[in-house]
């Protein structure tokens, strides 16, 4: 009977304890892969909530209210809200809310708010990264638990103010090593209070929330950029409509042209167009800005330019009109370098303006290679009012048989190499110098390969337009050899 009692009585006991630890242990093992699974099943069906919701298109406003209505769902929260972090200024804002969501942060402004408005409160506050409760938990990038919120200090009196708060949840939304922004949600319905099983979840949800939002976004810039492409495209179109479909054809004279923009679409054009049978415009530009807004002032000017032409022979007078009407129809910082070019083909005289473009070549024919750089004052259009403009010269030259004018746009000097050198007018002048008995086409040729071959696959970085004609001499009529510059404004090269 003792040993019954010393020794049978006590094993019984341990195994008994033995029993209901383990069968503790089982159930805490059952528990924690339950809360696996449900955590598991939430995530997936958060996704299948943003899948369907995607097959009907693509945008992040959207999606965010997808995944912020399903994660108040799935923890039984009271509201939430999803803030994201606007890159450009380091901020995060409210992107969506749901519930009646307190604000946490300081403003007594907003207590004099009707409830309808308090959601605009809150979306127009913007956090910086470590500022608050939002900022920090996207600092610390660690989900956060406030289980009692009237005993933290680091929420907000407003808060609870606008609308009671007990407990509260953090999560930072982190993707390829990036912050996207935080989740909040807050109170637990009913009298519980948010837990650690909650926090996991909430951590299960954003990770899949985070991924979401940073697919979506990285879908929306790629949409975004394939617009772009499109309308650059109609762009183009447009700028090639505006181009010069055909080279004018006169006689004792030849043209050629050439352009290469940097992107689809440039600010660089060319032009020429007969005023009246024996004057003919000639036209080369740069446009400040590129793409788009670059085309559609290259089609103001263009159309401006075309119309004043028409009413005067002064190259200088047309443009003065033409700078007129950019100042009052575009911003501050839109302005066109130009020649503007005026040929009296039966007098082979050139008049124009350079109105802060780059000069004019001229290579002359004969045994040394003399090339003058035709260059007289004058500033951009568009940048100054009408008395400074004034300031602009007019040149007039006589042309001769065998004259090779050159006009370009800064894209052509300023071409680099692997050792950021640029090309240079210097070295633009000696491929001039050396084409002796060239047609026009033929030194654009020539003047294109070698950038071409100075820049050896280097990225194009600014548009480059070449305008080119030759003076033919006539049945019987020797190529003549200028002996002097004609003005102040020509520098004669000898290469």
């Amino acid at each position: 009977m003792l040993v019954l009692y010393y020794f049978v009585i006590p094993l019984i006991l341990i195994l008994l304890v033995a029993i209901l630890v383990q069968q503790r242990l089982i159930e805490r093992f059952r528990e924690k892969a339950q809360r696996i699974e449900n955590e598991k099943q939430a995530a997936i069906e958060l996704m299948d909530n943003i899948g369907e919701r995607m097959t009907r298109g693509i945008d992040l406003n959207e999606t965010l209210e997808v995944i912020a209505h399903y994660v108040v769902q799935s923890t039984r929260a009271e509201s939430g809200a999803i803030y994201l972090l606007n890159e450009s200024d380091q901020t995060l804002e409210a992107r969506v809310i749901v519930g009646l969501f307190p604000p946490l942060f300081e403003d007594q402004e907003i207590l004099a708010s009707k409830n309808k408005y308090f959601a605009e409160k809150i979306r127009s506050h913007r956090f910086k990264v470590g500022e608050g409760l939002i900022g920090s938990v996207l600092k610390l990038e660690q989900p956060l638990l406030i289980a009692d919120a009237e005993a933290d200090p680091r929420v907000p009196r407003l808060a609870s103010s606008v609308t009671p708060v007990h407990s509260l949840m953090f999560c930072a939304l982190r993707a390829r090593g990036k912050n996207l922004g935080v989740l909040v949600v807050v109170n637990k319905q009913g009298e519980a209070i948010f837990d650690s099983r909650d926090k996991l979840l909430l951590n299960a949800l954003s990770d899949q929330a985070a991924i979401t939002v940073d697919l979506v976004k990285l879908y929306d810039v790629v949409a975004k950029q394939k617009r772009l492409e499109q309308e650059l495209q109609i762009a183009r179109e447009f700028q090639n409509m505006l181009l010069p479909q055909a080279l004018p054809t006169v006689d004792g004279f030849e043209f050629s042209a050439l352009n290469q923009s940097a992107l689809m679409v440039g600010g660089d054009f060319y032009d020429f167009f007969f005023i009246d049978r024996n004057h003919l415009g000639i036209v080369i530009a740069d446009v400040s800005g590129k793409g788009i807004p670059g085309a559609l002032i290259m089609a103001m000017v263009r159309s401006d330019l075309r119309a004043e032409a028409r009413e005067t022979f002064s190259p200088k007078e047309a443009l003065r009109r033409v700078n007129d009407r950019l100042l009052i129809d575009t911003k501050d910082n839109v302005f066109v370098t130009i020649t503007y070019s005026i040929l009296d083909i039966p007098n082979r005289r050139l008049r124009f303006v350079r109105a802060g473009h780059e000069p004019t070549l001229i290579r002359h024919p004969g045994k040394e290679s003399e090339v003058s750089v035709i260059n007289p004052e004058g500033m951009a259009v568009g940048l100054m009012p009408t008395e400074v403009f004034e300031n602009t010269e007019e040149v007039e030259i006589q042309l001769l048989p065998g004259d090779l004018a050159l006009f370009y746009t800064d894209g052509a000097v300023e071409a680099i190499n692997a050792n950021s050198e640029e090309y240079g007018r210097k070295r633009l002048i000696e491929v001039l110098s050396r084409s002796s008995d060239v047609t026009a086409a033929q030194l654009l040729m020539e003047l294109s390969a070698d950038i071409q071959k100075f820049s050896r696959g280097i990225p194009q970085h600014d548009d480059i337009t070449l305008v080119a004609f030759r003076v033919k001499a006539a049945s019987g009529e020797e190529p003549a050899r200028r002996t002097e510059p004609e003005s102040h404004a020509h520098e004669l090269v000898q290469i």
